[in-house]
């Protein structure tokens, strides 16, 4: 294909999750030609392997916690008899649904999808060259990274998804297993622990750090763990996990403490990583531990490229990401016009997030110890 970027989508967009396919849609609704890549399928982690097939193995939780409280209220029978097997159908139906229409949606605006990785970009003289994985050559005049994150790995604890899952071969099994190790109290390890719990599995929560989801406020994290260790989960703070042994269909971990604990399964959740490993040539963003840096206008160091979504590091979650791709695509608009964008600068503190567990959490703005730390002394309510 030419890739003389003047006669090719003003923009590139590498990646189609939750950012990249509003930025690409929102750049449609401007007329401003544009080009979308994904090596998988649209909706990127999220729409397949993350946000919405774990919400739905969410809600038959919650149906399964409110008919075993049924009978509180005179309700029977009782408990809940479920099957995993169409559990995990409905999921894969919801899931299908989703990502069905977003790409219906893609097809009606007409616009362009290359199901192919890109290996790398190009700096030239008027916009960028990107090279697919099928050796495919595509120009632009703007580039917005939208790749995303993966589960981070733990040294010692190698992931294989069939005995050591991360949160997407969790998502993936066919049967239930009797006992379930969490390596990680934090958001994705707290949900897969109230899930499974619901679902009867034996969980235990291994922590490395002195409580669970670190991000939220003191004490929700305190009345979080004090819940799900009344719904029977074993939690196990300040500890860490040294190794994975896996022997006659066991996994055997050794712990910081000198000791041993053996599960069926193990859910490593230990936080994820940026996936940015395309090869720049004529120049290349600057990074910070992995993340892309960027401006309050999602604008990297090259000029040119905007980034968004987890790779950025700023909140790694889907709202996040679509409210950066719609910011990315108002900019672009404005510069192809000459023109200011609108100031929009997010403040990524104001941004809600909320952890499905039982019960959930949800918050917005800073922690206590966050506004104490910047303001001084606060006034605090409780109701």
């Amino acid at each position: 294909m030419n890739a003389d970027p003047l006669t090719q989508p003003k923009v590139a967009v590498i990646g189609a999750g939750p950012g990249g396919y509003e930025a690409a849609i929102r750049l449609n609704q401007y007329e401003i030609p544009t080009i979308l890549f994904e090596k998988e399928r649209l909706g990127g982690v999220c729409l397949n392997w993350g946000c919405i097939p774990t919400k739905a193995l969410v809600r038959s939780a919650e149906l399964i916690h409110e008919m075993n409280a049924a009978v509180e209220y005179g309700i029977k029978p009782h408990p809940a008899v479920f099957d995993f097997k169409d559990i995990q159908t409905r999921k894969n139906k919801v899931v299908e649904q989703i990502v069905s229409g977003i790409e219906l949606l893609i097809r009606k605006r007409k616009i362009p999808v290359i199901n192919s990785a890109v290996i790398s970009v190009e700096k030239g003289d008027r916009g960028f060259i990107l090279t697919t994985a099928g050796g495919e050559q595509y120009g632009a005049e703007f580039v917005i990274i939208a790749t995303g994150s993966i589960p981070q790995e733990l040294q010692g604890v190698e992931a294989d998804e069939t005995n050591i899952l991360t949160s997407t071969g969790m998502l993936a099994l066919n049967e239930l297993p009797k006992e379930l190790v969490i390596i990680g109290g934090g958001v994705i390890g707290c949900e897969f622990a109230s899930i499974f719990n619901a679902l009867g599995v034996q969980v235990t929560i291994i922590e490395y750090l002195p409580r669970l989801v670190s991000t939220e406020d003191e004490e929700i994290s305190k009345r979080l763990m004090m819940a799900l260790k009344k719904s029977g989960i074993r939690i196990n703070l300040s500890l860490g996990v040294e190794s994975a042994l896996i022997h006659d269909g066991k996994v055997r971990l050794m712990l910081s403490d000198g000791s041993e604990l053996e599960t069926e399964k193990v859910l490593l959740s230990v936080g994820r990583k940026p996936v940015c490993d395309l090869d720049w040539i004529g120049g290349k963003p600057e990074t910070n531990k992995g993340f892309i840096v960027i401006n309050e206008k999602m604008q990297t160091s090259l000029d040119g490229v905007y980034a968004i979504g987890d790779v950025t590091g700023k909140m790694l979650l889907a709202h996040t990401a679509s409210k950066q791709g719609l910011l990315v695509a108002e900019q672009i608009k404005a510069t192809l016009h000459d023109k200011e964008a609108l100031h929009h600068n997010l403040i990524y503190s104001n941004i809600p997030r909320c952890t499905f567990t039982y019960p959930e959490v949800g918050s917005v703005g800073l922690t206590e110890s966050e506004a104490k730390e910047q303001y001084g002394e606060i006034i605090t309510g409780r109701f």
